[in-house]
């Protein structure tokens, strides 16, 4: 293959990479300025490319599902800070919140969408299936952040501990305080750190 032939090639590679970058990062745009359910029509005019050119680059609607699902979460990877579990758990609890609330308040419109999506659109597998891979996530950091203090639960009651501390930091929890409870970030990041105590000192943690 000529030196020609391969740099043809990988001219090609980049300007599909850059389509396919410029339609997630259109998506992206469009919910977060409150479009729930973005229209190829809409997305095409804001990545500046042709309607058909979406559907040229992805294979179906599942493949621009996934690809818009990651790069929302590369968009928003610099609000998430790792916490170490040797920390007093106090202070784990406090940065726990810190740290989460400010990812659900940025993401918030992402939530929004995925919901609406997951009800009514077109996507709505596609949806479900990225939102229950989020709280799978979600669930596998909060044991190996506080195993030290669950470790010695029985597996059921363990399970259970977990599975409350990630409903107390999920996001349609955040959309409860903030939307439907209209409390301020700094009294829903108070009843986040109240519930999340509350829950490790009901299993024998001292937060």
């Amino acid at each position: 293959m000529s030196l020609e032939v391969v740099e043809a090639a990988d001219g090609r590679q980049s300007r599909t990479a850059r389509s396919r970058l410029a339609i997630c990062e259109a998506c992206l745009d469009l919910v977060q300025e409150g479009v729930l359910q973005p229209s190829a029509d809409q997305v095409a005019e804001r990545a500046g490319l042709s309607r058909r050119s979406i559907f040229n680059h992805f294979a179906d609607l599942a493949e621009l599902y996934d690809a818009v699902a990651a790069a929302g979460m590369e968009r928003c990877a610099p609000l998430l800070e790792e916490i170490s579990a040797e920390e007093p758990v106090r202070r784990r609890v406090e940065r726990l919140v810190e740290i989460r609330s400010r990812f659900l308040e940025a993401t918030a419109p992402f939530t929004r969408a995925l919901t609406a999506q997951a009800l009514v659109g077109p996507a709505s597998d596609q949806a479900l299936r990225v939102s229950r891979e989020a709280v799978r996530l979600q669930v596998r950091e909060l044991e190996q952040l506080f195993h030290r203090e669950l470790s010695s639960l029985p597996g059921r009651e363990r399970g259970e501990v977990v599975e409350a501390l990630s409903a107390a930091t999920s996001p349609l929890q955040w959309e409860v305080l903030r939307r439907s409870r209209e409390h301020s970030i700094s009294r829903s990041r108070g009843i986040m750190k109240r519930t999340l105590t509350g829950i490790l000192r009901d299993a024998g943690a001292d937060a």
